[in-house]
């Protein structure tokens, strides 16, 4: 990855008013409204990928970022271990401001080139970031894992011969099919059963997953969701739901992380 020549130096002016000069890119995590005072402590003690989040706000912003200043980006990718240690800590960053207010949460690997890229963002996508952190206030993002314990299926004796032999295998054939035809229709009634209004969004299962739904909850919809779960695993006793733990909405401000792609360093 090649960086364009660096600006002259940039102020970096945080929420609480002080001001820092640099010269650097700025490596971003999450943007959230601007913070209350007593919050800045805590975000400022949040410890980055190499040191701690600092919040950046360009004056007149009402909504700010936590970033952290980042020289080299491209040091992220030096090798396999800092690469995975990086983006786990990332991650670490988001859950942590998230535990204390909305946020929008971004890539793993999203830089601004500098201070005044990432202000100029910020002041002409507010009103736009704004309505995003309303409309997400309250919730929380939970993964819904369903998988189906096989059910046994009789193969043929070996010491059948000819035709016997023959329908025992069409048998145990059509027995895996309706199975099979079973379990889509599971599958189906699983993601109709919950209520049309509550956002959410069908994920690519993992291996041993039968689906993977991400839901946008408040804790009253939550509490539903495991009363309605616990409901459904009484008269499918063969399928397991695995819930999360509230996480902040990575899948539901997907377009917005895409968006950024031509700005950031994206190791990924």
């Amino acid at each position: 990855m090649t960086f364009p020549a660096q600006p002259e130096p940039q102020v970096l002016r945080t929420a609480d008013g002080n001001e820092q000069s640099i010269n650097s890119p700025l490596y971003t995590y999450a943007f959230f409204p601007q913070p209350a005072p007593e919050l800045l402590p805590f975000i400022r003690q949040t410890e980055g990928i190499h040191r701690s989040v600092q919040v950046f706000s360009p004056t007149g912003s009402r909504i700010a970022a936590a970033v952290e200043p980042m020289p080299d980006p491209e040091s992220l990718q030096v090798s396999d271990e800092v690469l995975v240690r990086s983006a786990l800590r990332h991650d670490q960053v988001i859950c942590r401001l998230f535990a204390q207010m909305p946020v929008l949460p971004l890539r793993f690997g999203t830089c601004f080139l500098s201070a005044e890229r990432l202000g100029s963002h910020l002041l002409s996508r507010q009103t736009e970031y704004e309505q995003a952190l309303a409309a997400i206030g309250g919730r929380a993002e939970y993964c819904l894992k369903g998988r189906v314990q096989p059910q046994p299926q009789p193969e043929p004796q070996p010491s059948l011969s000819g035709t016997a032999y023959l329908l025992a295998r069409k048998q145990a054939y059509l027995q895996q099919r309706q199975a099979q035809e079973q379990q889509e229709q599971e599958q189906q009634a699983l993601q109709q059963l919950w209520p049309s209004t509550w956002p959410v969004q069908r994920g690519d299962p993992q291996p041993g997953e039968a689906l993977r739904l991400y839901f946008l909850l408040t804790p009253a919809e939550w509490e539903a969701a495991a009363q309605l779960t616990q409901t459904w695993l009484a008269q499918h006793p063969h399928w397991q739901l695995d819930w999360s733990a509230p996480l902040p909405p990575y899948h539901f401000v997907r377009a917005l992380r895409d968006s950024l792609s031509d700005k950031c360093i994206d190791p990924n």
